[in-house]
């Protein structure tokens, strides 16, 4: 079992309505671990009493796989997949009242009659800073290849730019997966999940690929391979320190199956990566892809990562590590799901304070054999190391998927995700404060 602390150094789918299935997941206990405290506390938060399906308010009924951002003058920003006719569409809809209401009609992103991909964890991601927003998806072209897009808004989303292709072009590859972010100097970054080296029709793995502009998104530069033996549905993660450093989170497939976790690091601006660190021997044999990957944040110059895993037990839970030396190395993770059963996908941010917030998708533990549907569940990370107990957010208990996260002014806190809505699914939006 994974240790339960830190010892200090410094102080084109629609999404399925059930994520991958696993078995129960253990209780760890928290405990002291090298002298250092990392006692368990509940999450102080005000929920709202039910969630919203939110976009219906905008006259979208079919809505899924959100993105939320926060723009520096507090207003939310709330990123969809919705239908067009025969096509999904990517789009915003902003709120200048902390989500009471929401703006009319739908910003679109992606362009009209082009399908984009977006099933579990395949799905658009967006980055948000001071001078513009950016978002990344897979899209199919009119001869059938898969590419990754990128658009850009640098009017706070009133509109956006004619999108742009990021993968190079050439064979037709799989390509998938997204993830898009942007390093301190402006410069934007995207990585996905991408088959172009595969020659042999058997291979189950992928490779992790990168793209860098500095136009911040106009043009994106030649395509650099990250890594290779990649399980090939878990979407990898960026994130950057404050010295260039470029970092990539993804699950590598090791000899005999085993996947875990591993980061590699860029000090040139993403031209080369060296040999991937691996954060944790999870020793998690499974012949397949648990469409799960890892969430990455750096905050106050130290890097934390959160994933899942279901270890040698085959119990799934969520981990998070921390690194103090960027990525060389990481400490021991702690668990953070406690009792939830089936916990998944996290996504974590990390706030102003140095604190972090995470959230997942999870069960909640019973005896009397019945199966509990999937619900939203939240972690408060300390910079001191205290985490809380998972809380479940009220009202999130319908059958949930992939939720996202968000921090706003004066301690608020948004979370959306995906709910199944009749013979359609829709976005719901929960919003909270610390007490």
């Amino acid at each position: 079992m994974e240790e339960t602390g830190w010892k200090d150094k410094s102080l084109n789918l629609k999404p399925s309505a059930l994520s991958f299935p696993f078995a129960i997941a253990v209780i760890l206990a928290a405990t002291l671990v090298g002298g250092c405290a990392s006692s368990n506390h509940s999450a102080n938060l005000i929920f709202e009493h039910q969630p919203r399906p939110v976009m219906e308010s905008i006259g979208l009924s079919s809505t899924w796989d959100p993105r939320l951002g926060v723009d520096t003058a507090g207003g939310l920003h709330l990123f969809a997949v919705y239908d067009q006719g025969s096509k999904s569409r990517l789009g915003l809809a902003m709120s200048e009242n902390g989500g009471d209401t929401l703006s009319s009609p739908i910003i679109p992103i992606s362009e009209a009659g082009v399908s984009i991909g977006s099933h579990g964890e395949q799905s658009p991601s967006v980055a948000m800073t001071r001078s513009g927003i950016y978002a990344l998806w897979q899209e199919q072209g009119a001869d059938g290849s898969l590419k990754i897009m990128s658009a850009r808004s640098l009017t706070w989303g009133e509109s956006f730019e004619k999108p742009v292709q990021v993968s190079d072009t050439g064979a037709r590859a799989y390509r998938g997966f997204p993830s898009v972010g942007v390093a301190p100097n402006g410069d934007i970054y995207a990585v996905w999940l991408d088959e172009r080296d595969i020659t042999d029709p058997n291979q189950d793995t992928s490779a992790v690929y990168l793209a860098k502009s500095t136009d911040q998104g106009a043009v994106f530069a030649p395509n650099v391979r990250v890594g290779d033996q990649t399980c090939p549905c878990c979407r990898p993660s960026l994130a950057f320190g404050a010295n260039g450093d470029v970092f990539v989170a993804w699950r590598r497939v090791f000899p005999g199956e085993i996947r875990n976790i591993v980061v590699s690091t860029s000090q040139d601006g993403g031209r080369t990566f060296g040999e991937p660190v691996k954060v944790h021997e999870d020793g998690w044999e499974i012949k397949g892809c648990p469409d799960s990957g890892p969430s990455l944040v750096e905050s106050n110059g130290r890097l934390w990562i959160a994933w899942m895993t279901a270890g040698k037990d085959n119990r799934a839970r969520i981990l998070v590590s921390r690194s103090d030396e960027a990525a060389r190395s990481f400490e021991k993770p702690i668990m953070v799901s406690g009792d939830v059963l089936d916990p998944n996908h996290p996504s974590m941010k990390a706030g102003n304070d140095g604190t972090l917030w995470l959230v997942f998708q999870g069960r909640a533990p019973n005896t009397n054999g019945n199966w509990n549907k999937t619900q939203v569940y939240i972690v408060h990370i300390k910079e001191n190391e205290n985490f809380s107990n998972p809380t479940s957010i009220p009202g999130s208990n319908n059958s949930i998927s992939y939720p996202h996260i968000a921090l706003g002014n004066g301690g608020q806190i948004f979370v959306a995700w995906t709910q199944p809505q009749g013979d359609h699914f829709t976005v719901m939006l929960s919003r909270s404060r610390e007490k």
